[in-house]
């Protein structure tokens, strides 16, 4: 069976929102931070990766999760559609769409699946030497291994294993499957957290646009000066989540009292895209150009110049 090969952690419903043009042939402007360069690009060719939601297990298609998001996405599409229009959640299923988007691309996505496989590779790691703090220790965990039928070779010594390890000439790789898997665990709890909040539309005025990334939904403290031993989380009180629906319109919500609508002013707008530019992995999204960002030393630096003052440190 033919498997598909570009997988889209972005969904390409959502991201022609953020284009110019119609349908398939629909071309947003993107920055990427790593090649430092802009450019205009049909939507398919972004916010995706070869084979990212590909599943390897015994009787399951390699296709399984990446088929079972594309059954959803076309009833999201048509209620986010609604919701732009609109400006509010015409119904409960409305709503309900809208979040699923919301924690989908919240969870699955290259950051995050990064991190965890770091998290894991770490915890590997230390198991690791400490399996090898003695010879006595060692020797007691090949025997209990042994004993459960996994076969393993007698002509490696406890040394010979040791100065492997020690030489960090070895990578450590995390299953993808048993990874996915974990992302679609995450998802049922972000996704109750977000239903706690309270949603807000906020308009962008004319001749302004909201911005879009490939980590799309950013989730930050209310007060930017708040500083702690962790990050905000998404169950967690005084935290702000902004999820850009359209170039028009944003997302706002919190635990907090919000109006049901409101809008920003220019320096807003550009606030706004300056938290999106900086919790991007990689790319920023837009219609055009002419959206604005703040630098470290330079405010209100419109996209299509920021591969002139770009630097590792993306916004202010």
């Amino acid at each position: 069976m033919a498997t598909k090969a570009n997988h889209h952690f972005i969904p390409q419903f959502y991201l022609r929102d953020f284009a110019d043009g119609v349908g398939r042939k629909a071309r947003v402007f993107t920055f990427d931070s790593e090649t430092r360069t802009t450019f205009k690009t049909l939507v398919r060719n972004v916010g995706s990766r070869r084979h990212f939601f590909r599943v390897e297990a015994d009787g399951v298609d390699p296709n399984y999760v990446e088929d079972a998001m594309a059954k959803i996405e076309g009833e999201i599409a048509l209620h986010l559609a609604d919701v732009i229009q609109t400006k509010s959640f015409p119904t409960p299923e409305h709503f309900n769409s809208v979040m699923n988007l919301l924690a989908n691309v919240s969870v699955r996505n290259p950051r995050l699946r990064g991190n965890m496989s770091q998290f894991h590779k770490d915890i590997v790691q230390r198991m690791t030497h400490l399996s090898l703090s003695s010879k006595e220790l060692w020797e007691g965990q090949v025997d209990q291994i042994r004993e459960e039928g996994i076969p393993l070779k007698d002509d490696i010594s406890y040394e010979d294993i040791k100065r492997f390890i020690e030489s960090s000439d070895y990578e450590i790789v995390i299953d993808q499957t048993y990874l996915i898997g974990l992302e679609l665990q995450m998802i049922e709890p972000v996704l109750e957290c977000s239903a706690r909040r309270n949603w807000c539309f906020v308009a962008a005025p004319e001749g302004h646009q909201y911005i879009c990334s490939d980590d799309p939904v950013v989730l930050s403290w209310i007060d930017d000066r708040k500083t702690g031993p962790y990050s905000p989380g998404h169950g967690v009180g005084g935290t702000l989540v902004t999820f850009p629906l359209s170039p028009e319109l944003l997302l706002v919500g919190t635990f907090e009292e919000l109006p049901e609508h409101l809008k920003h002013a220019p320096v807003q707008v550009t606030s706004v895209n300056t938290r999106t530019a900086k919790y991007s992995t990689k790319q920023i999204y837009a219609r055009d150009g002419s959206f604005l960002i703040d630098l470290h030393d330079r405010p209100e630096v419109r996209g299509e110049d920021l591969p002139h003052f770009y630097d590792k440190q993306l916004p202010a």
